[in-house]
C-alpha cells in the first residue's frame, strides 16, 4: 500500500476544506435549479464553492484528520461523493411528482403524443410535465424551499457522520420507498384528470353503443383537448400547492424531522 506524507501538500484546512467542497459539490449537481443542464457546470463550481465557504467554519469541528495512505483519503472522498449524489437523487425523486403528474395528465387530456423538451428533465416530456416540471422549479425558489433543501444538504453531516460506516442497506430502503411514495403522491396529484376522463370514457362508450357508425373518438378529441386544458388552468394552482406540502413533508420525513 502506498504511503505519503499528507500533511505537507495538505497542510492547514485544505483537506478539510476539499472533505466539505466533495460532499457539497455532489449535491449541488443534482440540486434543482442549479443542477440542471443547462447551468453551466463553472456556475455549479463557484455556488458549490461559495456554499463550502459558508459552512466550511461551522463544520469544522466534525472533520476527521488527513489520512496517511492514498487509498484512505480516495476512500473518504469517495464516500463524501457518494453521499453527495444520494442526497441529490432523493430531491430528484421529490421533483419527480411533477412529472408523473404530468405524464397522466397528458393521456387523460389526449396531448399524450406531443413532446417538448423539458429543461429540468434535459430529455423530451409531455407539454403538462415540462410546464409543471417549470411551476414546480419556480415555485421552489419562490417559496424559499430551497434554503431548506441547503440546510438539508448541511444537515447530511449529523444523518451522515464523517466517523460513522453507512448503511448501506438502509439508504437503498430509503431510496425506494421514496420512489414508492412519490409515484403515489404523482398520480395524486392528477386525480381531477383521471374521474373527469372515466366520467368522459363511460359517456363515450354508452354514445359509441347507441350509434356505432359514428367515429366518435375523432369527434370527442378536440373537447378532451379543451377541456383538459380549461381543467388543467383551474386547478394547477391547487396541485402546486399540494406538490409544495408533500414536498415538504416527504423531506422532513427523510432527513428524520
Amino acid at each position: 500500500m502506498v504511503s505519503l506524507d499528507f500533511s505537507s501538500q495538505l497542510s492547514g484546512h485544505v483537506f478539510q476544506f476539499l472533505l466539505v467542497f466533495t460532499r457539497m459539490g455532489a449535491g449541488m449537481m443534482l440540486f434543482p435549479g442549479i443542477g440542471e443542464s443547462f447551468v453551466p457546470m463553472r456556475l455549479r463550481l463557484v455556488f458549490s464553492f461559495a456554499l463550502t465557504l459558508v459552512v466550511y467554519g461551522a463544520l469544522l469541528p466534525m472533520l476527521p484528520p488527513i489520512p496517511k495512505t492514498v487509498a484512505d483519503l480516495g476512500l473518504i472522498l469517495g464516500r463524501e461523493a457518494f453521499i453527495g449524489i444520494f442526497f441529490g437523487s432523493m430531491i430528484r425523486l421529490l421533483m419527480d411528482m411533477l412529472e408523473t403528474a404530468g405524464s397522466v395528465i397528458a393521456v387523460q387530456t389526449g396531448l399524450s403524443n406531443a413532446m417538448i423538451l423539458n429543461p429540468t428533465q434535459a430529455t423530451q416530456s409531455s407539454l403538462s410535465g415540462a410546464l409543471l416540471g417549470i411551476f414546480g422549479l419556480t415555485l421552489l425558489f419562490a417559496s424559499g424551499l430551497d434554503y431548506f433543501l441547503i440546510e438539508g444538504l448541511v444537515g447530511t453531516y449529523s444523518l451522515f457522520p464523517i466517523d460513522k460506516p453507512l448503511l448501506l442497506g438502509d439508504m437503498a430502503q430509503s431510496y425506494a420507498r421514496l420512489a414508492t411514495l412519490c409515484f403515489e403522491a404523482g398520480v395524486e396529484l392528477s386525480a381531477p384528470f383521471l374521474v373527469i376522463g372515466l366520467l368522459l370514457y363511460v359517456a363515450l362508450g354508452m354514445i359509441q353503443r347507441m350509434m356505432p357508425q359514428v367515429q366518435l373518438f375523432m369527434v370527442i378529441l378536440p373537447l378532451q383537448i379543451w377541456g383538459g386544458l380549461m381543467l388543467f388552468a383551474a386547478v394547477i394552482t391547487a396541485m402546486g400547492a399540494a406538490w409544495l406540502g408533500k414536498f415538504d413533508s416527504f423531506f422532513a420525513t427523510f432527513m428524520g424531522g
